[in-house]
């Protein structure tokens, strides 16, 4: 059973003044057992309350000098010190955020994307050496296969930028079916050949997703709920559809003090974005995944290799970026940004190391990873470099 621990008096003062809410918590009696057997960690409480004070200073600072709106949930050694929210649902709406607020995860979906082309592979019903073509036999650009497209090697163009020009109604949402059937009549030039370079590429996780559909037989957001989020004990998780009215939990993104609406014409097309979840969910997956609930062991070391060696800084892997720090400690993580939203997920195996942060603004979104780090591992993280 988790209990509330004391937080520092200046924290209590900004207590009255704002909608905040940092909550520090100890699992058990300051130790850890993973799900797997193998890794116990004994805490030592003054070193946790030291670096939970801390981080409680850190995000006091981004709160009143950038302004951060968001959620936060940080572990380390698999001990819960801050979960917590700071600001407003909506300028208007004088609504506090809570960690059940559900934010568009933007680009850390498309972890999601790749583990369940993982899962796919593990049931012998997908290759990574498959083709394009395999899946979409008149799609135009040949030599692409699934393994080129988790880690961004495909050179395709971006279907945002294509669509912009190519579905002038932007009252309709195109979907992922209609987006490859404008790109496989209207073809448009790759970036770069096949496996040449990376490339960041939002449309390989467009088709990605689209594999998944016609492999498995059921719509994505369907696919999702049955075998991840169901799983991995995510109870709030969902993919939005074009179109839907958002449930009360959700939040709409921000920017420049501007509300975003939802029903943007490219939120039709998913696999790259487009999944809501809370902090809370955000942990339960990154410990589902790290405790291979959803995946085996030997997938998820899949998904966490660095597939681009001409990147010296940092790589990418499946759905996860990665670099080490100084000391050759390994940090997996991936950010997002869309519509109004910022996300980051942050893992460090070695001592189960968890930071997220959820926004829904833009502005003065930015929440200090490389401090965060430093934090909880010395001055080694201060200087961590990312291309």
């Amino acid at each position: 059973m988790r209990r509330k621990r004391p937080l520092g008096r200046f924290f209590l003062t900004v207590l009255l003044t704002l909608p905040l809410l940092f909550t520090c918590k100890e699992e058990g009696k300051n130790a850890y057992v993973a799900n797997k057997p193998g890794k116990v960690f004994i805490n030592d409480p003054a070193d946790m309350d030291r670096k939970a004070r801390a981080i409680d200073s850190l995000l006091q600072i981004q709160l009143r000098r950038q302004g951060f709106n968001g959620a936060v949930l940080i572990a380390h050694r698999g001990q819960i010190l801050f979960e917590g929210a700071v600001g407003l649902v909506g300028r208007k709406a004088g609504d506090s955020l809570t960690t059940d607020h559900l934010f568009e995860l933007a680009s850390v979906s498309k972890q999601f994307t790749a583990v369940a082309i993982l899962q796919l592979v593990e049931k012998g019903k997908v290759r990574l050496s498959d083709s394009l073509q395999q899946y979409f036999p008149d799609f135009p650009h040949r030599g692409i296969t699934i393994h080129m497209l988790l880690c961004h090697r495909g050179g395709l163009s971006n279907y945002m930028y294509d669509l912009d020009r190519l579905w002038p109604d932007h009252s309709e949402y195109p979907n992922n079916q209609s987006m490859l059937k404008l790109i496989t009549e209207q073809p448009q030039q790759p970036f770069f050949p096949p496996d040449r370079r990376f490339d960041y590429n939002n449309t390989g996780y467009a088709l990605l997703a689209l594999i998944v559909e016609k492999v498995s037989g059921m719509p994505f957001h369907r696919y999702l709920k049955k075998q991840l989020f169901e799983p991995a004990g995510m109870k709030t998780a969902f993919l939005m559809e074009a179109g839907e009215a958002l449930p009360k939990l959700a939040v709409k993104g921000h920017s420049g003090g501007r509300e975003i609406t939802p029903n943007y014409f490219l939120n039709g097309v998913v696999g790259d974005k487009g999944i809501y979840a809370s902090v809370n969910d955000l942990y339960a997956w990154e410990k589902a995944l790290f405790n291979n609930v959803l995946i085996s062991e030997k997938s998820m070391q899949m998904a966490l290799q660095p597939y681009n060696p001409e990147r010296k800084k940092s790589n990418y892997g499946y759905g996860w970026r990665m670099y080490n720090l100084p000391s050759g400690k390994t940090v997996h993580f991936h950010g997002g940004w869309w519509r109004g939203f910022k996300t980051l997920l942050v893992h460090l195996p070695d001592d189960h190391t968890t930071i997220i942060g959820l926004s829904n603004r833009t502005s003065g979104a930015y929440l200090d990873k490389a401090a965060i780090l430093s934090i909880l591992y010395g001055g080694e993280a201060a200087n961590e470099v990312e291309e």
